[in-house]
C-alpha cells in the first residue's frame, strides 16, 4: 500500500503565528516533529515563479543581490553549525528532542541557503565570482562581500572549536542573535517587498527563524546553568565574534568607502523600491535591539556581557571572579521558569546508552 502523501507548503502565505510552545508537554514537542516532517516549503518552486517577478533595473537587481549576499553570509553560518552539533549531541547521546530540534534547524537553513542562491542567480547571473558589475552599488558589493566572507570564516572557526569541545550550549546565544537579527529582517522585508514572490520568500524564513529562536532560548535554558567560569567567558566571546560580523553586515555598508560617496544613497533607494529597504539608523536599532535580548537573557544565567559603545549598550558588571564567588554558579541554578519555553530533559530512549 502506497505511504499517506502530506502536501508541502507551496508558495502561499505560510501561518502568521508561532508554533504555540506553552502549550507542550515536555517530552514531545509535537510542533516541532511536525513541522520537521511535513511542513515544509520548497525553494525551487519559489524560484520558478521569480521568472515572472517583472522588470528591475541593472541597480535595482545588483542592490538586492547584494543585500541577499550579506544575510547568507550570516546564514550560511547555520548549515555547518546544527550539523556539527548535531553529530556531537548523537555522540554523546542526548535526547531525541534535543537532536530532532538541531536537526530541524540543519533542514531549514539548508533551504535557505538553497534559496539565496536561487534567487541570486535569478536577479544576475553569475554574482558575484563570474559577474561584472555595471553600477557604483555592484563595484561597491564586490568589494564589501569579501570583507564580510573573510568576518564569516573567522566567525564559524570560533563556533567549530566551541562546539567540538563544549557542545551547543557555549554557542546558543550567538546562533540566538543571529536568528534574532536576521528574523527580523525578514519580517521588514516580507511586508515591505512590492515583489510577491519575494515577499512570500521572506515570510517562509521569518517564520523559520521564529523557530529557531524558540529552540535556541530552549538550548539556552538547558545549557548555561551548568556552564563552568571559562566556558561562560567563552560563550561571551561567541557572542561578541557574532556582533562583530553582523556590525558588518547590517550597519553602513558604505562606511569608510570614501571613493563612492553616493553608493549607501544609491543602494538604499534602489532596495527601498523593491524590498522595502531599511534605513542605517533602523539596521542600527534593529541589531541593538536583538542585542539587548542577548544581554538580558546572558545576564539571568550569569554570562558575562561586554559593553558595546557603538551599539550604544552597556556591559553587564559580571566578570570571571564574581562568576566564581557566585553561589548561583556553583548551584547550577536554572532560570526562571518563564524562560524555558519547552523543556529538553533526556528522554527515556536517551538512557540506553
Amino acid at each position: 500500500m502506497a505511504a499517506p502523501q502530506h502536501p508541502t507548503v507551496g508558495i502561499g502565505r505560510p501561518p502568521a503565528t508561532s508554533p504555540p510552545l506553552e502549550m507542550l508537554t515536555p517530552d514531545e514537542p509535537q510542533w516541532l516533529w511536525e513541522s520537521l516532517r511535513y511542513q515544509f516549503w520548497q525553494p525551487p518552486d519559489l524560484a520558478r515563479s521569480m521568472r515572472r517577478a517583472g522588470q528591475l533595473e541593472p541597480e535595482q537587481r545588483e542592490a538586492i543581490a547584494y543585500w541577499w549576499s550579506l544575510v547568507a553570509a550570516v546564514e550560511g553560518l547555520g548549515p555547518r553549525a546544527y550539523a556539527t552539533a548535531f553529530v556531537r549531541a548523537t555522540e554523546q547521546h542526548d535526547s531525541d528532542q534535543v537532536r530532532w530540534a538541531l536537526l530541524a534547524m540543519l533542514r531549514d537553513a539548508l533551504r535557505h541557503e538553497q534559496l539565496f542562491h536561487l534567487a541570486i542567480q535569478r536577479l544576475v547571473p553569475g554574482w558575484p565570482v563570474d559577474y561584472q558589475p555595471q553600477t557604483a552599488v555592484g563595484r561597491h558589493a564586490s568589494r564589501h562581500l569579501g570583507q564580510v566572507d573573510q568576518e564569516a570564516e573567522r566567525c564559524w572557526h570560533g563556533y567549530q572549536r566551541a562546539l567540538d569541545q563544549q557542545g551547543i550550549g557555549v554557542v546558543s546565544g550567538a546562533l540566538l542573535l543571529s536568528a534574532l537579527a536576521t528574523g527580523d529582517l525578514y519580517e521588514h522585508w516580507a511586508s515591505g517587498c512590492t515583489i510577491p514572490v519575494f515577499a512570500t520568500a521572506f515570510r517562509h524564513t521569518a517564520r523559520d527563524a521564529q523557530r529557531h529562536q524558540a529552540v535556541l532560548r530552549a538550548l539556552a535554558a538547558r545549557g548555561w546553568p551548568l556552564l563552568s567560569v571559562a566556558q561562560r567567558s567563552a560563550a561571551a566571546a561567541q557572542v561578541q565574534s557574532t556582533v562583530e560580523l553582523l556590525s558588518v553586515v547590517m550597519l553602513d555598508p558604505a562606511s569608510g568607502q570614501p571613493d563612492l560617496p553616493g553608493d549607501a544613497a544609491a543602494s538604499q533607494a534602489a532596495c527601498q523600491a523593491v524590498l522595502g529597504g531599511l534605513a542605517a539608523e533602523q539596521r542600527h536599532e534593529l541589531l541593538r535591539t536583538a542585542l539587548l535580548q542577548i544581554r538580558d537573557l546572558q545576564h539571568r544565567y550569569h554570562i558575562p556581557f561586554p559593553a558595546m559603545p557603538h551599539l550604544a549598550i552597556r556591559g553587564t558588571q559580571q566578570d570571571a571572579a564574581q562568576d566564581a564567588a557566585s553561589p548561583r554558579q556553583a548551584g547550577g541554578t536554572q532560570g526562571p521558569p518563564g524562560d524555558r519555553p519547552w523543556s529538553l530533559h533526556p528522554s527515556a530512549s536517551a538512557g540506553a546508552r
